[in-house]
């Protein structure tokens, strides 16, 4: 939503509704003081984009109890040393999201940009060839071909950057964010991640949206320093950019908390792909084990083993609890979600 940063009164406000979203007061008031110091430093930011050939305007900036969007004025760099200028500059934000959760929008949870083939497997390279995508919407992607692994390097980058400006550099260290996605502290993870957040630099991605009634494209990760360019030493901080495009593929509540815990307790594959597209629905519907081969970017043809990887994959969802029940019945897969859920779109 749009809001008035300058006054204390429009701050609290601010604040409130980052309570309200179910973020703590501290996380909410901290983000508070990084975008204060944005606007007292004068830090340049991307500028919204322009409308559409169709002539259609940007729809309003939604406001949500799932998570929020803000723009705020920033001071432009003609008026930064005028202390009377009116603030009118707009930044951008990602939602913000309780610490147990992670977000994606849904058109990525339903498709197979992250596929779920065996990460050990050799990729292959796309050239911006399209992506499987469940219902409305269309993907195609340039790059190293994504997995599983890489989806949950990417929920992490994106939930810590959901606290920043959006296109402003996030920091980190490898052992911490190892931490956090809970892979082995060893330098062996630390290559591991650092060849995931590789691979994502050098991608090109198109997405469009029937909800936006436009295309977004997009470069996952703009900037990624890991190395001092005169020693060729490994920083100690990490920083990388994800592109301030994404802020849009967020809006109109069309994004699916995912509950971290229960993700990391999944082996890497179809059974947290299916973790991710399940929650997009707050109440899945009957749904074809050929369609989740397809959403999931599966190469297996054999439908008796087909239904065994399905089988296994939401057996998993049951102990981790997120399922309830399931059932597979002339190959068609219906699931009961356990009650209470907080993943919502």
């Amino acid at each position: 939503m749009d809001q008035k940063l300058t006054t204390k009164q429009g701050r609290e406000a601010w604040v409130k509704k980052a309570v309200e979203a179910g973020v703590t007061e501290a996380e909410a008031r901290d983000t508070m003081h990084k975008m204060v110091s944005a606007f007292d430093s004068g830090k340049s930011v991307p500028k919204p984009s322009k409308p559409s050939s169709s002539g259609r305007k940007p729809k309003s900036t939604p406001s949500n109890s799932a998570g929020f969007y803000v723009s705020i004025p920033l001071p432009s760099a003609k008026t930064k040393v005028e202390v009377s200028t009116p603030l009118n500059a707009e930044i951008s934000q990602l939602p913000l999201w309780p610490e147990v959760m992670r977000s994606l929008p849904n058109e990525i949870l339903r498709s197979a940009l992250f596929n779920a083939r065996n990460r050990k497997n050799p990729r292959s390279m796309m050239k911006s060839e399209p992506v499987a995508v469940i219902g409305d919407g269309r993907i195609s992607y340039r790059g190293e071909e994504l997995r599983q692994d890489d989806e949950t390097v990417w929920l992490q980058l994106v939930h810590l950057a959901r606290r920043h400006v959006a296109g402003q550099l996030v920091e980190f260290t490898a052992y911490s964010f190892c931490k956090d996605i809970e892979w082995s502290i060893n330098s062996k993870s630390y290559d591991r991640l650092k060849e995931c957040l590789r691979r994502m630099q050098a991608t090109g991605l198109d997405v469009y949206s029937k909800r936006l009634g436009r295309g977004v494209s997009l470069s996952m990760i703009p900037f990624f320093e890991y190395e001092d360019s005169e020693t060729q030493k490994t920083l100690q901080h990490w920083r990388v950019r994800i592109a301030p495009e994404l802020v849009e593929l967020f809006g109109d509540h069309y994004f699916t908390r995912i509950e971290w815990a229960q993700r990391l307790q999944l082996p890497d594959g179809l059974a947290t792909w299916l973790h991710g597209y399940l929650a997009t629905h707050r109440v899945p519907h009957p749904i074809k084990i050929e369609t989740i081969a397809r959403g999931a970017g599966l190469t297996e043809t054999n439908k008796p083993e087909l239904r065994r990887l399905i089988k296994r994959a939401l057996t998993n969802l049951i102990n981790c609890g997120f399922l309830m029940e399931f059932n597979i019945h002339d190959d068609i897969v219906t699931v009961k979600r356990v009650g209470n859920h907080s993943s919502e779109r």
